[in-house]
């Protein structure tokens, strides 16, 4: 999805009703904590979205930016919680065989605070962190005859850029893809804007259901085959790409800034008890620091 960078920096906040339910919270150590200077974070202990709204600002640096309608939602929640007691909830349904679209919730940041607060845009190299539970094991691959041609996605970490006509587009993804023979869930790295597009590991390191998982990226934006995207999955290496584009360059030919999002976002899902198409995934303590969490290699 393709929307106006101009259209981000004012778009709607969306906070909605939190859900009272049993916490599953524990304390972060200081290894957790990113390092160095934080310039953004979101614990979601005002019990809302906040964090990623600037709730309250008129020009805010962030938003929830969703797609389905009432097929998605995206809440504070008390389901569980890496820290403290609230974490965000992201739910999607109806997302089954392309049939009926896509279906998205995008948590989106591109400033440390709100612009109308004194807001400035994110350095052109930072790292992004979040810690990540998933409550099953989802598999988002598709089958024939209703695979499109795809053969399956599911986003949930990404980096977009303004491209020269001021529209935000998707540059890199960390996606989820599912061994369906040992049952386990891990990441890969897709980008539209280079070749290749896709990038695995030799052996793919697993993505634990009911257990949060944190995961770190690295991320250097620049125009031309200038930037470099390392990620870590709890302290482990996992990807290091260099010499890639990262910035598409916006109407200057020279917008470095990148927007960074979390989410829940595909056509296809399976493995929840609920059904076909549906899956919930949660973030909790996000933060973009100077310098990496004292936790990876």
């Amino acid at each position: 999805m393709s929307y106006s960078r101009s259209a981000l920096l004012v778009g709607n906040a969306l906070i909605l009703a939190t859900l009272v339910i049993a916490s599953d919270s524990r304390g972060k150590s200081p290894a957790d904590r990113p390092a160095g200077r934080v310039l953004w974070s979101a614990d979601h202990e005002e019990g809302t979205m906040a964090d990623w709204t600037d709730a309250g600002s008129k020009s805010p640096g962030g938003g929830i930016f969703n797609t389905g309608g009432r097929d998605v939602s995206a809440t504070a929640s008390r389901d569980v919680a890496h820290s403290g007691r609230w974490s965000a909830k992201t739910v999607i349904s109806g997302a089954r065989r392309a049939k009926h679209g896509r279906r998205a919730v995008r948590l989106m940041r591109w400033t440390d605070k709100a612009w109308d607060r004194g807001g400035r845009f994110f350095p052109k190299e930072a790292y992004y962190s979040t810690w990540i539970y998933f409550d099953h094991v989802y598999d988002p691959k598709k089958h024939k005859p209703w695979d499109p041609g795809d053969g399956g996605w599911w986003n949930v970490f990404q980096f977009k850029s303004g491209d020269r006509k001021d529209v935000s587009q998707p540059v890199w993804g960390l996606n989820v893809a599912c061994d369906q023979k040992k049952k386990y869930m891990f990441f890969y790295l897709y980008s539209p804007c280079n070749k290749p597009s896709s990038y695995g590991q030799a052996k793919p390191l697993r993505i634990p259901a009911r257990k949060w998982v944190h995961v770190v990226a690295l991320y250097r934006s620049a125009t031309g085959k200038k930037g470099r995207i390392r990620v870590w999955q709890d302290g482990r290496d996992i990807f290091d790409v260099r010499g890639v584009v990262t910035s598409l360059g916006g109407k200057s030919g020279s917008d470095v800034h990148p927007t960074w999002g979390l989410g829940n976002y595909t056509n296809h899902i399976s493995g929840s008890p609920a059904g076909e198409g549906t899956a919930t995934v949660y973030f909790d303590d996000a933060a973009v620091s100077t310098l990496k969490p004292g936790n990876i290699e």
